[in-house]
């Protein structure tokens, strides 16, 4: 299911959070996660925990609380709460009935220290991030000595303690209580390794399917995903890593893997960084594109209530203010999208945010399913461009037609102005520096800011 087709201001959710979130838990998110998740993520995981404790437990939300309360959008909240899962501090639910739009988020307590640096996708994640040093520092400060040697426990039992009462009318409860909902780490399945071709492998070795408890397994799909090992490296590392009698030893079996990748990749260990954006080879475009992309982000991140103060300098009006409301109840569309449709109309009518023309591009766009600023701003350059193959000639039989097409403002009197606004230049993507309208949206919206 795609995330965003049912998530709207006031699509309804539920916080599922049976565990209390405590000072130290905090304090492992701030020195552990932050670095891996960033302080968007951070910030809507602490707001999800601490405004629990001012909820009644199942108690049904909306998401236009986390917008306001955050200042956010509803696309960004999506991108961060897929870190939160990916990570594991958050799991997802959403009902299996079509027309009942309700979530569940259910909150996971943060690995203790020592879990997080024996997971081999954290720790080796956090290393690659940080760098060694800052690691060892990190590791250090969360260190605790083990008990001194040669004593002997001492600890007396339950039974030589206290004494059974009369228990005559007393059952166990058998209702949900509160309890430590601890993660398990980065979200990875049990599916993503083929258990079955390794078995097949294993036939005649001493490794018995008896050592494969759920725990082995999730380790061994965590160290295929980092190592990038398929069933037969697995066999080679299980080897070594498993006696007759004690098992699979978990420990030398991450060595093990580790050694493996090392010894196949002349001493490296693997790449594990978030996904980047690959920089442009045109250093003069790419300093277009980057202010273009800079003002889509900001209007990204602008609730469009206050963008429409900011057009109608603090002062708009009754029909203004409806406009913007119901294109948020009744569409779908991000902010970002929502406060470049208002600058487009604000441009194209001359000041004049007209609803019924508003409205019309607004239902276009979420038909078409954009979900961001700069999609937006392509649709409008393809909405130009047919707009100029159709004065140039006869228009296509057939091709769809837009119903905010008919609402649009006149163009320029010559063609020869218009065709000079929207080049052709034979597929090469148009920029700030080809549109002098977005180009004077942008200059216009850092005045206002």
């Amino acid at each position: 299911m795609n995330f965003n087709e049912r998530l709207k201001p006031n699509t309804e959710f539920i916080v599922y959070n049976p565990a209390a979130f405590e000072k130290s838990h905090l304090s492992i998110l701030n020195e552990l996660y932050l670095p891996l998740i960033h302080q968007d993520a951070a910030m809507v995981y602490i707001y999800l925990q601490e405004s629990s404790a001012y909820h009644e437990a199942l108690e049904i939300r909306f998401h236009k609380e986390i917008m306001d309360a955050l200042n956010t959008s509803l696309s960004s909240f999506s991108k961060v709460l897929e870190k939160l899962e990916g990570i594991g501090l958050v799991r997802s639910f959403v009902s299996d009935e079509a027309h009942d739009d309700l979530f569940i988020y259910e909150l996971l307590q943060p690995l203790t220290p020592e879990s997080f640096f024996k997971d081999p996708m954290l720790s080796l994640y956090l290393y690659n991030h940080i760098g060694s040093n800052a690691y060892k520092a990190k590791k250090e400060r969360l260190c605790y000595p083990s008990k001194p040697a040669n004593f002997t426990e001492v600890t007396r039992k339950f039974t030589e303690v206290f004494q059974a009462g009369d228990g005559s009318g007393f059952s166990i409860p058998e209702d949900s209580l509160r309890k430590d909902n601890i993660s398990t780490g980065p979200n990875v399945d049990l599916d993503d390794f083929d258990f079955d071709v390794l078995f097949t492998h294993l036939k005649g070795t001493k490794i018995d399917r008896a050592f494969f408890t759920k725990e082995v397994r999730m380790l061994i799909v965590k160290l295929s995903v980092l190592f990038d090992l398929n069933a037969y490296d697995m066999k080679q590392i299980l080897l070594s890593a498993t006696t007759q009698y004690a098992g699979i030893d978990k420990e030398q079996l991450r060595y093990e893997a580790r050694k493996y990748y090392q010894k196949e990749h002349k001493g490296k260990l693997p790449e594990f960084k978030s996904p980047v954006t690959e920089p442009s080879a045109q250093p003069e475009q790419q300093k277009t594109e980057n202010s273009t992309e800079s003002y889509m982000e900001r209007l990204e991140l602008i609730s469009p209530l206050d963008r429409l103060n900011d057009i109608r300098k603090h002062q708009p009006s009754d029909n203004d203010l409806k406009l913007v409301t119901d294109i948020i109840a009744k569409t779908s569309l991000p902010n970002g999208v929502i406060n470049l449709l208002l600058e487009y109309v604000y441009q194209q009518k001359e000041g004049n945010l007209n609803y019924p023309y508003t409205m019309k591009i607004a239902r276009d766009w979420e038909e078409k399913g954009i979900r961001s600023a700069k999609e937006a701003y392509q649709s409008i350059m393809e909405f130009r461009k047919q707009r100029n193959t159709k004065r140039s000639g006869r228009e296509r039989q057939g091709e769809r037609r837009p119903s905010w097409m008919d609402g649009s403002k006149q163009a320029a009197p010559s063609e020869n102005v218009e065709k000079s606004t929207v080049p052709e230049n034979n597929g090469v993507q148009k920029t700030a520096k080809d549109d002098p309208e977005l180009q004077k949206m942008i200059d216009d919206f850092r005045k206002s800011r």
